[in-house]
């Protein structure tokens, strides 16, 4: 591991010499800052759970998210981010290829994106992140690399280059002359991907000192000692590339050596400390952190030229433990990563009524989840069920134990990253502490401890976020507060209203909006000006901008974790058959469409659609207003436009008054309404659309959203309504509700509009029937995955059941279980079962 001191010294010079904190030794006043800089800024976590590692074109990606976040304690909480911001990226391509936004609740979120047609076969990049993890980086942002193509078509990887890329990492961070170290080394080739390596060490006089070989994945590790004043450089070849000159680490005059063997004894460690004669500190402290906390301290003899003992690991949470090495003025002289108890997690017991299927049969199932002592686990969790032979998981991939327990610790791509925590592997935890040697640490670095004197740049958002800015008409900032009203228009209901105001250089924010899919934004900004009368009126002499929001650059896909040839080969009859059920229905619905040749239509247009808006009285009111665009700007509601309009028709009330409206009487009857300050009689009865609505609503409805308003003011024609038509009727019809209107033109009026995201809605997967309708088209059912479960919860027994319907296929069934215990420990477990 790799740092330099000079740089982490500056930034502890600035934590403990500006800072006024004098009455605590230099150790404790580092711990203090490190427990400090974890509670400012908790680390936070997402993962996302996708029903497959692959898609074929046209197909959809169904997720299941979860958020954690690390503030100190014991259990890992639920994160308080509510939007989850979720990807789909092509490399390095601006704009994206999809996005979504997918709500948390209790760090729990579900949604699906539909590959869009047209989409070319190639490597895609999912990522999602929060506003807060912003604040970490990209490196912080969850990415998982997928291949979109046909099943086997174009996933040859050949590396073109023949590079062979090989460094060495000594433990601890340095190599001192004379004293014993062990120094890891990864080799990878051009893409990044581990490499077989042999090489030798040769000395300034071209003697070979030692030979070294890959154990797994190109890493591996090796003793050396530096001779003084000796040079060294290193010759080493793979299967892609011959002999080829490396350099070596660089060695140090003097210093300190940490060794740290995880694999001394039974859950057991042992710890030594070593310094060089020349090295003459005033004292040693030996510091380890782990998940947001520091978790060990030991002050150490620094007069001993080695300190060493044994760490009981089970006195430590299972997970990643860096420990660092400091003197009396905090100076960091030695760092190294461990990982305490890989295989202590959770399993999966799986239970069927059947040992053997045929297709199309349904699978009644049970899973047990229980921890590493066999007790039952209490959580949230999402299940995939595929087609083994349509779907290629590659051993070892990633999951969500390996991902929040080990790859969003590190820097860099892990391949292979479950590999570590199955103990089915006899050398997991050795190849798991050379991978740790060879990987950075990025959970954290020590010059974050100058952000303890600053404010985080980015927040928890607990809703949807809108930023803008409203200006004089000549771009120049406003000098004084406005107000703003912002319509929010969706397809699930009434529009939504939020109210706020600007500060004083005309910037606003709307925080913590709740609204669904692609919505339509109308925003207004004005100051009240007191006439002589002393009424208000409202001045709109402004521009108002809103902000696109800040999208991170996206980064070349990494290759690491996708598979190399031709993975189908063994179900090559299998995978035809598949292919030509699924170009059998391509066709089918092909020939269902007639493709015309150029023709030229001329005449009127055919009969609209009947508008049942007005069909209550034929669409023939009594009285009747269009609005066009010369109100728009004039009147801000309903009320304040019909005032004084029509003949025996009165508005009483404030007419601005948006919570309390103002009340409508017609033919003398009594003013019903809140104005009233008593029950309805007699009032006239308010529809949108010719359904009934309250005063509130059609308060709310923009000037510029309403098309016509109509009166039925005897009672001849308002008793078709009967009892509410008795004080009359004022019905709104909305440019919205008009079945006729052409929405391609539309823009929303206003002082600005927008199209945004809000939430993704939330999809049931489809299960087909098992006996399909004789009357349904033909439907051939080779489903890759054939059922997807975004939430599924244990009970006290940690027993969860499952029920869903086989496909056509005969081939392996896969069942992938993952998930969080209510404590936030990640959990996987996996089952699989033929079909004859």
């Amino acid at each position: 591991m790799n740092f330099s001191i000079s740089s982490l010294a500056t930034w502890i010079f600035i934590i403990f010499f500006i800072t006024p904190s004098f009455g605590q030794e230099n150790i404790d006043k580092i711990i203090e800052s490190i427990e400090k800089y974890n509670q400012a800024y908790p680390y936070e976590k997402v993962y996302l759970h996708t029903d497959k590692p692959h898609y074929i074109l046209n197909d959809t990606i169904w997720i299941k998210a979860y958020g954690l976040i690390e503030t100190g304690k014991d259990d890992l909480e639920k994160t308080p981010s509510v939007p989850l911001y979720v990807e789909l990226i092509q490399d390095r391509v601006v704009p994206y290829v999809s996005r979504i936004v997918l709500k948390l609740e209790n760090g729990l979120g579900q949604g699906d994106i539909v590959l869009p047609r047209g989409l070319r076969p190639g490597v895609y990049t999912l990522r999602a992140y929060t506003e807060w993890m912003k604040n970490f980086g990209e490196e912080a942002f969850f990415e998982k690399n997928i291949w979109v193509g046909e099943l086997g078509d174009g996933w040859e990887f050949i590396n073109q280059n023949p590079k062979l890329n090989l460094s060495f990492f000594p433990e601890g961070g340095y190599l001192v002359e004379g004293i014993e170290s062990k120094v890891g080394f990864k080799a990878t080739n051009a893409i990044g991907k581990g490499a077989d390596v042999l090489g030798y060490i040769l000395n300034s006089k071209m003697d070979t000192i030692l030979r070294f070989e890959s154990e797994h994945l190109g890493m591996g590790a090796f003793n050396f000692t530096p001779v003084p004043n000796e040079s060294y450089e290193i010759r080493a070849k793979s299967a892609e590339q011959g002999w080829t000159r490396f350099s070596f680490s660089e060695i140090q005059k003097s210093g300190y050596i940490l060794k740290i063997d995880p694999l001394f004894g039974k859950a057991e460690s042992k710890v030594s400390i070593i310094k060089h004669p020349s090295a003459k500190p005033k004292s040693l402290h030996l510091i380890g952190q782990s998940k947001g906390k520091v978790v060990f301290r030991k002050d150490l003899d620094a007069d001993k030229p080695e300190n060493s003992f044994i760490l009981d690991q089970e006195d430590f949470f299972p997970g990643l433990v860096t420990f660092t090495l400091m003197d009396e003025e905090t100076h960091l002289l030695a760092e190294r990563l461990v990982y305490f108890l890989p295989f202590a997690q959770a399993s999966g017991k799986f239970r069927t009524e059947k040992t053997d299927y045929s297709p199309k049969e349904m699978v009644r199932m049970d899973i047990e989840v229980l921890d590493e002592f066999g007790m039952p686990i209490v959580g949230d969790f999402s299940v995939s069920v595929t087609d083994a032979y349509q779907v290629m998981h590659l051993e070892n991939s990633q999951n969500i134990v390996s991902y929040l327990q080990l790859s969003s610790e590190l820097k860099g791509e892990i391949e292979q990253p479950f590999y570590y925590f199955n103990p089915e592997n006899p050398n997991a935890e050795k190849y798991l502490d050379n991978l740790l040697l060879t990987q950075g640490w990025r959970r954290f670095s020590w010059e974050n401890l100058a952000k303890l004197n600053e404010l985080p740049t980015y927040n928890f958002e607990s809703g949807l976020t809108l930023n803008g800015r409203v200006s004089k008409l000549n771009n120049k900032p406003v000098e004084e507060v406005h107000k703003l009203t912002m319509l929010v228009n969706h397809w699930y209901g009434d529009p939504l209203v939020y109210e706020g105001e600007t500060d004083k250089s005309g910037n606003f924010t709307f925080l913590g909006m709740d609204y669904q899919d692609t919505v339509g934004i109308f925003l207004q900004a004005y100051i009240e000006k007191e006439k002589a009368s002393g009424k208000k009126s409202e001045v709109k002499r402004n521009e108002v901008e809103i902000f696109d929001p800040e999208i991170p650059k996206p980064k070349m896909a990494s290759l690491i974790g996708l598979p190399q040839g031709d993975q189908f080969l063994d179900y090559d009859d299998y995978i035809v058959t598949v292919k030509e059920a699924r170009n059998l229905m391509e066709q089918f619905v092909l020939n269902k469409e007639i493709e015309l040749g150029e023709v030229t239509v001329r005449g009127r247009r055919s009969d609209q659609i009947p508008d049942t808006r007005t069909i209550q009285y034929n669409d023939k009111p009594e009285l009747s207003m269009l609005v066009n665009e010369d109100y728009h700007a004039s009147y801000q509601n309903v009320y304040q436009l019909i005032r004084g309009r029509f003949p025996g028709v009165n508005v009483y009330g404030d007419v601005f008054d948006m919570m309390n409206p103002p009340a409508i009487l017609m033919r003398g009857g009594l003013i019903s309404g809140p104005a009233s300050g008593r029950p309805a009689v007699g009032g006239a009865a308010i529809f949108i659309d010719g359904s009934p609505a309250t005063p509130q609503l059609a308060a709310t409805i923009p000037v510029a959203e309403i098309e016509r308003v109509d009166i039925l003011r005897s009672l001849a024609k308002s008793a078709v309504y009967g009892s509410q038509g008795a004080g009359g009727v004022v019905n709104i019809l909305t440019k919205r509700g008009n079945p006729n209107r052409d929405f391609s033109e539309v823009d929303i009026l206003g002082n600005a509009t927008l199209v945004t995201q809000g939430y993704a809605p939330i999809r049931e997967f489809y299960v087909p029937p098992m006996v399909p309708d004789i009357s349904a088209p033909i439907a051939i059912d080779f489903r890759s995955t054939l059922f997807w479960l975004s939430f599924v919860e244990s009970d006290l027994r940690g027993k969860l059941y499952l029920e869903f319907p086989l496909s056509e296929g005969r081939s392996e069934v896969r069942v992938t279980l993952e998930g969080l215990s209510r404590r936030g420990e990640p959990v996987y477990t996996t089952h699989t079962f033929n079909v004859k």
